[in-house]
C-alpha cells in the first residue's frame, strides 16, 4: 500500500449551520489549541534549547514518527539547523509533548482516558486530543448538530481554560475561543480551515498506518522470537531432568557414605570414654593422697602460729592497762580546755551576728542597685543590637544596589555615515546591527561598514520603534510599498502598511497587512519568549498593543485596563521583558512608560523620578536581569538626556547616563548586556 494518503471522504462542501459547526471546531483545533500546545511547549522548553532537546531524544522520535515529510521537518538538512515551534503541527506537537517534556503525569497517564475531576497537564492534553478524534468522526458528512457540537465546544474551551490557568493565569486563549464562536464565517475560510484539520488528519492517519504495520513487523519478530524460546525451553527442561537423575544417584551414594561414617564415630567415641574413666579413677586417688598431707601440714603451722599469738595478747593486755591510765589523765584536761572554748564561742557568735546583721543590709542595697544597673544595660544593649542589625541591612541594601548599577562604560563607537539622528536600533549580533533614521533602515558591521540595505521597492517612514530581530535572528520591520508594477498589481492593499520579514538571504516576505483605518503602526518587537509579535498602533484619539503569532495572525487587542480607561495615547517605543513577559510602552502623548503582564493586565506606569521636570520617554529595553532602561530628555531649551535604570517592578535605581552636549533616542541591550545607544549618526556602545 502506498505510504501517500489518499483524498479526503468528505462531500462537497456547502454552509449549513451543522457545515457551520464543523467549520467552528476544525478552526478551533488548527488556530487556538495549536498555539495553546506551542505554549505548552515554551514552557517546558525554551526555543533556543528545542534542536538540542530534538536531537537528544532523535531515536525515541525516529521510532515513533515513520512519516519521512515530519522526520524532515524536526531533523531537517544540514545537520543542527534550527526549528521553530511556528513550524510544527498538532500531531508533531502532541508527539513532542509527550515524549520529550517530561510534563508529570500525576493521576492521568498519556494515551488514557481521564478521569473526571482530574485537571492536570496531562489529563487536559489528553481530553483535547479524544475531543479532536470525535470531530475527525464526522468527515465523512462535514456537518455536526448543535446538540453535539456544543458539548464538543464547552470541553474543549474548559480544558483550553484549564490549561492557560496553569500556564500563566490569563484569559487570552479563553478570549480567543469566545471571539471564534461568535465571529462571521465565510465559506472561504471555512472551506480553508477544514482541509487543513483535513490535512492534519490525514497525515495523522498515515503516520498510525505505518505505525501499525511497523508493529506488526515487531510483532511478526516476537513471535518467532517465542518460538525459539519454547524450543529451548523444551531442551532445557531434557537437560534438567537429566541432572536431577544424576543427583538423585549422588545423593543415595552420599547417605550410605554418611551412615558408614556414624558407625566410625560412635566406635571411636566408645573407645574414647573408656580410656578416660580408666585415667580419671587414677587422677582422682593421686589428688586425695596429696590433699591429706597438705592438710595436715596447715595444722601444724596453725598450731604454732596460735601460741605465738597467745603471747602477744598477754603483752598487749599489760600495754592497754597503761593506756586506759593515760586517757583518764587526757581526759580531764580535755574538760578543761572544752569549757575556756565555750566562752571564746559564745564571744565569737555575739561578734558574727553583729556584723552579719550589718552586712545584710549593705548587700540588700548593693542588690537592688546592681538589679536596676543590669535592667538598663540590658535596654541598651537590645537597642544597640536593633540599631546594629539595622545598619547592617541598610548597608547590606545599598552595597547591593550599587553594585547592580554600575556607571556604564564606553567600549566602541560605531559610526554609520548617512544616518540623520538615529531613531532605532536592533542587535542581530554582536558584530552585526540593524539601524534606522526616520527613512533609511540598513545593517552594519563592527566598523560602520553598511551590509544591507532595505530594497527601494518599500518605502520605510517611522520615527519610533520600527524594526526587530526575531529569536532566530530575522528582521521583522513596518514598511509600505512604493509605487510601482508590484504595488499596483496589489491595488489599495499595495500602499497601506504592512508586517515583512526578511530573512538572513535577503528575502522578504509580508506577514500581515494592517488595513486599519485611522490606525498607523508605530513600533513592533518580536518576542523572544514564544515569537509572537507585538504592535504599538497609533490615532488621533488613541492607541493600542496588538498581539500576533509569529505567522501574522491575530490573536487580540491591548486598549482598555480593567476600569475601562484606555492605557495608551501614542505607543512610540515597545519591547517585552524577558525575564517576566512583561510588555514596555514608551508613550509619546501619555509621557509615561505603560507596563502590562504577558496576559495583558495592567502594572504600572511609570512617569519619572522626582528630579525628572518633565519626563519625556524615547527609547526602552530590558538587560539580561530583568531591568529597564529607558532613554529621555528633560527640559526643552537647553535639553539634558538621560539613560535611567528601573526595577522590573518600576522603582527608580540610579542614572546610567547624562548627556547635554549630544542628542540620543534610541537604545537596546545584548544578551550579554552590552548597552548600544543612538546618537545622531553613530552608536556607542557601553558595557
Amino acid at each position: 500500500m502506498s505510504d501517500v494518503p489518499g483524498p479526503s471522504s468528505a462531500p462537497p462542501f456547502s454552509l449549513t449551520k451543522a457545515a457551520e459547526n464543523y467549520c467552528r471546531l476544525c478552526q478551533l483545533i488548527v488556530t487556538v489549541c495549536s498555539d495553546l500546545f506551542r505554549f505548552v511547549l515554551m514552557r517546558y522548553i525554551e526555543p533556543a534549547n528545542l534542536r538540542r532537546e530534538l536531537d537528544k531524544n532523535k531515536g525515541k522520535l525516529l521510532n515513533i514518527i515513520k512519516n519521512n515529510e515530519k522526520r524532515q521537518l524536526l531533523y531537517p538538512a544540514p545537520a543542527g539547523s534550527s526549528v521553530k515551534v511556528q513550524d510544527l503541527d498538532l500531531t508533531l506537537l502532541y508527539i513532542i509533548l509527550r515524549n520529550v517534556c517530561n510534563i508529570p503525569q500525576l493521576q492521568c497517564k498519556w494515551g488514557m482516558t481521564p478521569q473526571n475531576g482530574d485537571v492536570s497537564m496531562v489529563a487536559c492534553i489528553e481530553r483535547i486530543r479524544i475531543q479532536r478524534n470525535l470531530i475527525w468522526d464526522h468527515r465523512s458528512i462535514g456537518e455536526i448538530e448543535d446538540p453535539d457540537f456544543q458539548n464538543i465546544w464547552q470541553e474543549l474551551k474548559d480544558n483550553i481554560v484549564k490549561i492557560e490557568e496553569q500556564l500563566f493565569g490569563g484569559d487570552m486563549f479563553r478570549r480567543r475561543v469566545d471571539e471564534l464562536f461568535i465571529c462571521d464565517l465565510s465559506k472561504s475560510e471555512a472551506q480553508a480551515y477544514v482541509e487543513e484539520f483535513q490535512c492534519l488528519q490525514d497525515t495523522l492517519d498515515n503516520m498510525q498506518s505505518q505505525t501499525s504495520r511497523h508493529f506488526g513487523k515487531k510483532k511478526a519478530r516476537l513471535d518467532l522470537i517465542e518460538q525459539e524460546q519454547k524450543s529451548l525451553t523444551m531442551q532445557m527442561k531434557g537437560i534438567g531432568a537429566k541432572k536431577k537423575a544424576r543427583l538423585d544417584d549422588l545423593e543415595q551414594h552420599q547417605n550410605s557414605t554418611n551412615e558408614d561414617f556414624i558407625d566410625m564415630l560412635q566406635e571411636t567415641e566408645g573407645h574414647i570414654l573408656h580410656v578416660l574413666q580408666g585415667r580419671c579413677t587414677g587422677i582422682q586417688e593421686t589428688t586425695t593422697d596429696n590433699l591429706r598431707k597438705t592438710e595436715e601440714n596447715i595444722l601444724n603451722k596453725l598450731q604454732e602460729r596460735m601460741g605465738g599469738f597467745e603471747r602477744q595478747q598477754s603483752s598487749m593486755e599489760t600495754a592497754i592497762a597503761r593506756l586506759e591510765g593515760l586517757q583518764q589523765q587526757q581526759t580531764a584536761m580535755v574538760t578543761h580546755l572544752t569549757a575556756r572554748m565555750d566562752g571564746f564561742e559564745q564571744q565569737q557568735t555575739a561578734m558574727a551576728t553583729y556584723v552579719i546583721a550589718r552586712m545584710g543590709g549593705f548587700e540588700q542595697q548593693q542588690t537592688a542597685i546592681a538589679t536596676a544597673i543590669m535592667a538598663r544595660m540590658e535596654g541598651l544593649q537590645q537597642q544597640q543590637t536593633a540599631m546594629v542589625t539595622h545598619l547592617t541591612d541598610g548597608l547590606s541594601k545599598l552595597e547591593k544596589r550599587l553594585e547592580d548599577t554600575k556607571p556604564l562604560i564606553p567600549t566602541s563607537t560605531i559610526e554609520v555615515p548617512g544616518m540623520d539622528d538615529i531613531c532605532h536600533i536592533s542587535v542581530v549580533s554582536p558584530d552585526k546591527v540593524w539601524v534606522s533614521d526616520l527613512r533609511k533602515l540598513q545593517q552594519v558591521d563592527s566598523t560602520g561598514h553598511v551590509l544591507r540595505t532595505l530594497d527601494d521597492e518599500y518605502e520605510y517612514m517611522n520615527s519610533g520603534g520600527g524594526h526587530t530581530v526575531s529569536v532566530e535572528g530575522d528582521l521583522v520591520f513596518i514598511a509600505k510599498v512604493r509605487n510601482s508594477v508590484h504595488s499596483k498589481s496589489f491595488g489599495r492593499l499595495g500602499r497601506l502598511y504592512g508586517i515583512r520579514k526578511m530573512t538572513s538571504d535577503g528575502s522578504i516576505t509580508t506577514l500581515l497587512t494592517l488595513d486599519l483605518p485611522n490606525l498607523s503602526p508605530m513600533c513592533i518587537h518580536s518576542s523572544h519568549i514564544n515569537g509572537d509579535l507585538l504592535i504599538g498602533l497609533y490615532s488621533r484619539t488613541d492607541g493600542r498593543v496588538m498581539r500576533c503569532d509569529g505567522k501574522g495572525r491575530k490573536i487580540g487587542d491591548i486598549e482598555l485596563d480593567e476600569e475601562g480607561q484606555r492605557l495608551y495615547k501614542h505607543p512610540l517605543y515597545i519591547t517585552e521583558n524577558k525575564l517576566n513577559g512583561d510588555i514596555v510602552v514608551s508613550d509619546l502623548r501619555k509621557d509615561a512608560l505603560v507596563v502590562m503582564d504577558r496576559s495583558g493586565r495592567h502594572r504600572f506606569d511609570y512617569k519619572g523620578h522626582s528630579t525628572d521636570k518633565p519626563f519625556r520617554p524615547k527609547g526602552v529595553c530590558t538587560d539580561i536581569l530583568g531591568r529597564i532602561l529607558v532613554s529621555h530628555k528633560e527640559g526643552s531649551r537647553s535639553p539634558v538626556y538621560h539613560i535611567s535604570l528601573l526595577d522590573q517592578n518600576g522603582c527608580f535605581l540610579t542614572r546610567l547616563l547624562k548627556e547635554q552636549k549630544e542628542i540620543f533616542r534610541s537604545l537596546c541591550a545584548d544578551d550579554k548586556n552590552n548597552i548600544y545607544v543612538g546618537f545622531e549618526d553613530k552608536i556607542k556602545v557601553f558595557s
